[in-house]
């Protein structure tokens, strides 16, 4: 009797309390969003009066509500934007929280175990806030009412017919890169936070999609651990793992441009599209930063040239700077995809602003830019599944060539290869 009348005193207040959370007035974000702008000086002064941003109106969605703001003359937008962690950090300071909805409440079963399956509950259900914020003359702030997801496996479902691979899942959808249309990627990101294990993930997509029409020239200048299974794979043309490896194989990707774009001028096309051309070639460098200058310029030679002539880059370093980043490469990779990195400066060499050091340590955790930055969590592939989706795509013994082999006598191969292609 005593333990079916407690059990309906807790049930009753927990159901009070997921009832007004739902329905009730919460915790009032507009209001403390306006306080925290007052308080980190994101305010200006007018004929002696100050003014800050006035809440215009708001909106739910699913997962949280949007608050939209007039800004004050003389606020700019990315002065709002680059306190983003400030106002995520304000909106986080309270009591605990408890995310308790009425579903969370049917699911609870009246026995002798329904005092820890209450703990259980408050225990799961402690929300962190996350915000996004975009300006398109009005000030749009989005505060979710949990954090993105952190395990996003890759699977079979992101294969496509074309040239698009999964960048990442953001809070509404999954998000894929059209290398066809962006043909140059800056990928950065300190060590340990997944820049090395997207570039897996790309390269395995690819093949998987295009078995027959791509070509891979990967560069691991981290010594070759990361990228050495893949290279006795059928669509890796070549494969190297120090300086004098890169200059080779640059200058080798250099020569088939320019008998691509030759071949293209001569005959009035614009690009491999105008001309019915399929087979697409990757150049993958794994940490840049380490390129000779001698290298570096034909790197932004092929970032000039290469997009007309079916020839598609990925950039990754850990050592992002305006050196290693040069301004030719910056202007032409029109997509990045930037990890957690230590710091503003490292963030502003890839983005052309701050954001990638405010990232939490989260491996797979992105920004993912084109016109604008998404934040995503990337897809995971292990090793192993690496493994299993290439295998059936390793050359013959008699077939195989070594790094040193593959690059000898080049220019007699290149031409045999474009004398195919093209007849």
């Amino acid at each position: 009797m005593i333990f079916e009348i407690g059990s309906t005193i807790i049930m009753g207040a927990l159901g009070g309390y997921a009832y007004l959370k739902t329905n009730g007035p919460a915790a009032n974000d507009a209001d403390k969003i306006q306080r925290i702008f007052t308080n980190s000086g994101l305010i200006v002064r007018e004929n002696g009066k100050t003014e800050t941003i006035h809440l215009q109106r708001k909106r739910k969605f699913e997962g949280g509500t949007e608050y939209i703001y007039q800004l004050p003359l003389g606020l700019s937008s990315k002065e709002v934007i680059d306190k983003r962690h400030v106002l995520e950090d304000g909106l986080n300071v309270r009591s605990k929280i408890i995310d308790i909805n009425l579903s969370d409440l049917r699911a609870i079963k009246f026995d002798k175990t329904i005092v820890q399956q209450i703990q259980n509950l408050f225990n799961g259900k402690r929300i962190k806030k996350e915000i996004e914020i975009e300006f398109d003359g009005m000030m749009k702030i989005k505060v979710y009412n949990s954090p993105l997801i952190k395990d996003f496996p890759w699977n079979e479902s992101f294969i496509t017919k074309d040239w698009k691979v999964p960048v990442g899942r953001s809070r509404d959808k999954l998000i894929f890169h059209d290398f066809d249309s962006n043909y140059f990627m800056i990928v950065a990101g300190a060590a340990g936070f997944g820049k090395s294990q997207f570039l897996k993930m790309v390269i395995t997509t690819l093949i998987l999609q295009q078995p027959e029409n791509i070509h891979f020239h990967l560069i691991d200048l981290k010594g070759g651990l990361s990228f050495s299974r893949f290279k006795k794979l059928k669509q890796v043309s070549n494969f190297g793992k120090d300086r004098k490896d890169a200059i080779t194989i640059l200058e080798e990707v250099q020569n088939i441009m320019n008998h691509r774009h030759e071949y293209l001028e001569e005959n009035g096309f614009e690009d491999v599209k105008e001309a019915n051309m399929k087979d697409r070639h990757f150049i993958v460098i794994d940490e840049a930063a380490d390129l000779t200058d001698e290298c570096q310029n034909i790197v932004e030679d092929i970032a000039r040239r290469g997009r007309a002539c079916g020839l598609r880059m990925l950039y990754a370093t850990q050592y992002p700077t305006n050196e290693t980043l040069r301004s030719q490469v910056r202007q032409n990779a029109l997509a990045r995809v930037c990890f957690k990195l230590k710091t503003n400066i490292a963030s502003r060499a890839v983005l052309d602003e701050g954001g990638a050091e405010e990232l939490p340590e989260i491996p797979g955790r992105a920004i993912y830019q084109t016109v604008s930055n998404t934040i995503v969590q990337t897809p995971y592939m292990s090793n192993k599944k690496i493994n299993e989706w290439t295998m059936r795509f390793v050359r013959e013994d008699k077939d195989e060539k070594s790094s040193s082999q593959t690059t000898k006598n080049r220019k007699h191969t290149l031409v045999l290869e474009e004398t195919e292609l093209f007849d």
